[in-house]
């Protein structure tokens, strides 16, 4: 079976699955180069279509993620192109007159100026806004299911009955689990985030009887209460959420109690569910009200150990509730790695796996996961063997031979030397000079994170290179933390990790041993020295291992700094032609693409 999968919405994307095995997944961003693109995944899918050697009519299913659909925020561009300053009007002129004045403005009037009717479906979307304006939410569900069926039987050519749809919550919960090596004990599978199919959080458990949902929540808040406190914050919401994370590592817990404690009078946890003290009358204007006059970092760190706290207990709580040992946590919540690393310190808990990127980009895969999962037990198959899980993260596409030649050519004609296949020794000996490299070769990453394939990289000894990549190439936030690529038989040197938790997709942070103070420091959080590393097997990544091998035998430091190849807030790199871009507009020393060393003369 074949199963193309879609994710339209907040980041879309697609993925391919053949006889359980996900060949391949890629986001539209990576085309479009607008971050968090939400618009239908034309590339994406071309894209991993082209990968698999797949044509359209050889599919037997297109599964999609999410019962429901609301199409206000891509018909906007909500999370691509809306700034804080929108983000800003939508509380104060859609969401404070609906929730305190009993009137209803319509998203779309609101926002008119950024409503985009030429993106795909194209003329679709005119019956799509006239139902929006009818106000017949009862039928809401069953429109826009046919709505997105009709667009993808029509672009891909394909029976409508070839197109399902997924719920969002299983979509996240079956990723956790399939796509992770941990399938062989009783597993406790947690999903968390701001919204999806009306519910934010659920509670499974995965053993030789099957997949069993235990509980589902709709009263937990940290996803959306995250996003309005970076909003609060003057940031980017449903983006910049980790920006928060890292600034609260510098908040000092004497002084954010009394912020610490208006989180603590809301939400609490209640065995498998949530209950409130006192319930907010919203997200944003109740802390709003409650913050004004609190530093920016006391909030940050309230918010952040709240969070801590909030999942510490419920995961406890279903530990002992379910018995398992182990477990696998997805959604967008699951991406705090900090709140990861508190969890980890459970007691009862033996073992964690996070797969790369939980948030809602990986619900491409996760759906294809639900979809062939069924099909099994309607044929009385065991699933686990039938679906494999991923082998790595590099899932997306590789240049072609005519966009490599096209970069080196450019590059010969420009201030730039070229030399072929450099040796892994050579690049070694540069990032030892301190020459800072852009790397772009073979498949791309899925994902949010950057792990070695669309990486900038240098010597993770000196802290001087932060500043550097902060200001010159990638004009980030002074604060916010680097991460290392460390060698997979050089982890326990630098690594906090009594549990031998597996972390080769940076989706779980540690404490760090003096070793690491010392040979990464460049690469770990500034104040509080905890780092969120990726741990590089040969088996993974052999061409990276080999080049952080090489660093290895001429300086004895076992990793380098890795941060995402990109400007930031620009999605990360995908073409040779994307890192080149990059490459002149900031200070890289070199940029290594497939075969080929571009250094500046």
């Amino acid at each position: 079976m074949k199963i193309l999968s879609i994710h339209w919405g907040t980041n879309s994307t697609a993925a391919l699955m053949i006889a359980g095995d996900v060949v391949a997944c890629v986001s539209e961003e990576r085309f479009s180069r607008f971050k968090n693109d939400e618009s239908f995944p034309l590339h994406a899918i071309e894209a991993v279509l082209k990968i698999g050697n797949v044509r359209a009519s050889d599919l037997g299913l297109v599964a999609v993620s999410g019962e429901r659909f609301d199409p206000t925020g891509i018909l906007c561009h909500k999370w691509s192109k809306m700034s804080v300053r929108d983000r800003l009007k939508e509380q104060h002129d859609y969401w404070y007159p609906r929730l305190f004045e009993g009137k209803e403005i319509p998203f779309l009037d609101l926002f008119k100026e950024h409503v985009d009717t030429a993106q795909f479906p194209g003329k679709q979307w005119n019956e799509a806004i006239d139902f929006l304006y009818s106000g017949d939410s009862a039928k809401t569900n069953a429109f826009f299911m046919d709505f997105r069926r009709d667009c993808i039987s029509r672009h891909l050519g394909i029976a409508r009955e070839k197109v399902i749809f997924i719920h969002h919550h299983r979509a996240h919960g079956y990723y956790a689990y399939y796509a992770s090596p941990m399938k062989k004990e009783k597993t406790l599978i947690l999903t968390a985030d701001a919204w999806g199919d009306d519910m934010n959080a659920s509670v499974s458990v995965a053993d030789d009887k099957g997949i069993r949902l235990l509980s589902s929540s709709q009263n937990f808040i940290i996803g959306r209460l995250y996003r309005y406190i970076t909003l609060l914050l003057g940031m980017k919401p449903d983006e910049h959420e980790y920006k928060v994370m890292g600034l609260a590592a510098y908040a000092k817990p004497g002084y954010f109690q009394k912020e610490l404690g208006v989180f603590s009078n809301t939400m609490f946890v209640n065995g498998l569910g949530f209950d409130y003290k006192e319930k907010p009358s919203d997200l944003y204007f109740y802390f709003k009200n409650k913050f004004e006059g609190s530093r920016f970092d006391n909030i940050a760190g309230a918010i952040q150990k709240y969070t801590e706290d909030i999942l510490a207990d419920w995961t406890d709580n279903a530990l002992k509730e379910t018995g398992a040992k182990r477990l696998c946590f997805g959604g967008g919540v699951a991406m705090n790695i900090k709140a990861v690393m508190d969890i980890v310190k459970l007691p009862s808990l033996k073992g964690l796996f996070i797969c790369p990127t939980p948030s809602d980009e990986s619900l491409a895969i996760g759906s294809a996961y639900v979809a062939m999962h069924d099909i099994c037990i309607r044929k009385r198959k065991d699933p686990r063997k039938v679906l494999k899980p991923i082998k790595n993260a590099y899932l997306g596409p590789q240049a072609t031979e005519r966009q490599i030649k096209d970069v080196v050519k450019a590059s010969r004609a420009g201030k730039y030397s070229v030399k072929k296949d450099p040796d892994p020794g050579y690049i070694a000996e540069l990032l030892e000079k301190g020459v800072i490299i852009g790397r772009c070769v073979a498949r791309s990453e899925f994902g949010a994170r950057a792990l070695g394939n669309r990486s900038i990289i240098a010597d993770p000894r000196n802290p001087e290179v932060i500043k550097v990549i902060n200001e010159k190439i990638k004009c980030r936030d002074f604060w916010m933390p680097f991460a290392p690529s460390i060698l997979e038989e050089e982890a326990d040197k630098y690594l906090v990790n009594p549990k031998s938790i597996s972390a080769p997709y940076m989706t779980i942070a540690f404490q760090t041993k003096k070793a690491a103070w010392k040979d990464l420091k460049a690469g770990l959080h500034q104040y509080d020295l905890t780092v969120r590393p990726q741990v590089v097997s040969r088996e993974m990544n052999p061409a990276y291992h080999a080049l952080i091998s090489a660093f290895h035998k001429h300086t004895g430091i076992g990793g380098v700094l890795n941060t995402s190849f990109n400007i930031h807030g620009e999605p990360i790199v995908q073409t040779p032609q994307d890192a080149f871009g990059v490459f002149e507009r900031g200070d890289l020393n070199a940029l290594l693409i497939d075969g080929y060393l571009i250094e500046r003369k």
